[in-house]
């Protein structure tokens, strides 16, 4: 299938260059529907060389953009086009950055700051799908009226919540000083949390999983509309949701998605437990469960979910980085021997 895509894409290209302009306009129509298809993403996705990924996507991403630029109103590639941007700022620029060691940080610094870029072009073109689906939605977030813009989403809408919360929280992640994006940080949990609540089953459990590391690190005024205002709904529903699951404190509801997005997944997504390590864990400087969780991720196999072949190799990597450099994290016994 990947390779009868992959010729259909340069059969077009081929199209693109022809000087008549029908032939051109339904090349880029083609082009479009295969790139923004269902299983297009398994492209980079389900691949198992993560360099080859790396090197191949810039030119993807042009490709995405070009093809945005002819047909902007198209829901489909607009979100694939602006998911691909965030995948590849997550993957290959932010993760990579944190991964430098200390005495890098200007090169940290520069990279993470691409990266905070990357994020909000993505972000963009997940708004413009979104405004494409629903016409207003932009003008309705800008002005705070988040009951208003969300009341329309289906579970049709899940895809492009989720990732306009996911770059909107990756290019804070970036820049936690960043004193503009601060305040709107309301807006992408409204985002993750109504995709929760039409589809807690999403991409084998990512909702939870994002929702794991929205309540180990934000605190809760942030997550909510400030200002003395009538709590919006999704504010009330998060209120509902957590109190049938008798999850109270921060920890507790992000120990609650951790267990949820394991039922999930069945257990074999590794990026779960590295998340709960990565926060939960260093919060409570519980180093047993630090690395019961990260060794746990390296026992699971990137073969067991093949559409994710490549997020679960960079996720065993993350997992032995972080065994390696706990001393980061966690206040170590000199006896023990780890310094």
């Amino acid at each position: 299938m990947e390779k009868n895509r992959i010729l259909i894409v340069l059969i077009i290209l081929v199209a693109l260059l022809s000087g008549c302009t029908s032939i051109k306009k339904a090349g880029i129509n083609m082009i479009s529907d295969v790139m923004a298809g269902e299983g297009s993403g398994e492209l980079f996705t389900g691949d198992d060389d993560p360099e080859l990924v790396k090197d191949a996507l810039p030119f993807i991403l042009k490709m995405y953009e070009m093809l945005a630029g002819e047909n902007p109103d198209d829901p489909a590639l607009l979100l694939a086009t602006g998911s691909t941007f965030i995948m590849y700022s997550n993957i290959f620029i932010q993760t990579e950055a944190d991964m430098l060691s200390d005495d890098e940080y200007e090169e940290q610094f520069r990279m993470l700051h691409r990266s905070k870029k990357m994020y909000r072009r993505g972000t963009g073109y997940v708004f413009q799908s979104l405004e494409a689906s629903h016409p207003g939605f932009g003008e309705l977030i800008d002005q705070g009226r988040i009951d208003e813009a969300l009341s329309g989403m289906t579970v049709d809408d899940v895809p492009a919540l989720y990732w306009a919360a996911s770059g909107m929280m990756g290019e804070f992640s970036t820049d936690p000083f960043d004193f503009e994006l601060g305040p709107q940080i309301y807006k992408p949990v409204a985002f993750v949390y109504k995709a929760l609540e039409l589809d807690e089953s999403f991409n084998n459990g990512s909702i939870h999983d994002l929702l794991i590391l929205v309540n180990s690190s934000l605190p809760q005024a942030m997550m909510f509309k400030a200002g003395g205002e009538e709590p919006t709904a999704i504010e009330l529903f998060t209120k509902d949701y957590y109190k049938s699951a008798g999850a109270g404190t921060q920890a507790e509801i992000a120990r609650f998605h951790f267990e949820r997005s394991l039922e999930i997944s069945g257990g074999g997504n590794a990026g779960t437990y590295i998340s709960l390590a990565s926060s939960v864990c260093v919060n409570e400087q519980n180093l047993a469960e630090f690395e019961e969780l990260l060794t746990t991720a390296l026992e699971i196999d990137p073969e067991a979910f093949p559409e994710m072949r490549l997020a679960g190799i960079i996720y065993r990597e993350k997992a032995q980085w972080l065994l390696d450099h706990k001393s980061d994290y966690f206040l170590l016994d000199f006896d023990e021997g780890d310094f």
